[in-house]
């Protein structure tokens, strides 16, 4: 196992699970996503065992959300949770409900000053780069906007 999952990233997939569970029905789809991610994810035995559970027996999603106390495992609850809704092909009402009122309470929670300051952060350690004629931002990739966007893609995913 590479690093421990903290409590935020836990409680961010336990969210997600009982987003599953938000318009009482849990599809095929929404199950192999979260059969997908008890793989894919180095969880402690005892993690899963929770995250089973979380599977078969709906928990308050408000309630989980609480948990998920980082910005970035915020940020990426709602990445996941959009692709968690839609894989079934309905993002009903009830998912909808449940969605709005997260993003509310996300907003409650959001410094945006902090937020801010870690985007000028990144963006100051992006050093001007000299195209050459011709030159395509898959040229540069590493450096500029797509560059931030990889490392940021990197910070959540470990890659």
């Amino acid at each position: 196992m590479s690093q421990p999952i903290s409590d935020s990233r836990f409680y961010m997939w336990r969210t997600l699970f009982a987003v599953a569970h938000a318009d009482d029905i849990v599809t095929d789809e929404e199950v192999e996503f979260m059969a997908h991610v008890l793989e894919d994810v180095d969880f402690t035995d005892e993690q899963t065992d929770i995250l089973k559970d979380d599977i078969t027996n709906p928990k308050n999603v408000e309630l989980m959300f609480q948990g998920v106390t980082d910005l970035n495992d915020r940020i990426a609850f709602f990445d996941f949770a959009r692709d968690l809704v839609w894989v079934d092909g309905d993002f009903g009402t009830q998912e909808q409900s449940v969605m709005i009122k997260l993003q509310q309470e996300h907003m409650k929670r959001v410094n945006v000053d902090d937020m801010m300051g870690q985007v000028s952060l990144q963006l100051e350690e992006e050093k001007p780069v000299e195209r050459p004629y011709g030159a395509s931002h898959s040229d540069t990739s590493s450096r500029g906007f797509y560059g931030v966007l990889k490392k940021f893609y990197r910070k959540f995913t470990g890659n």
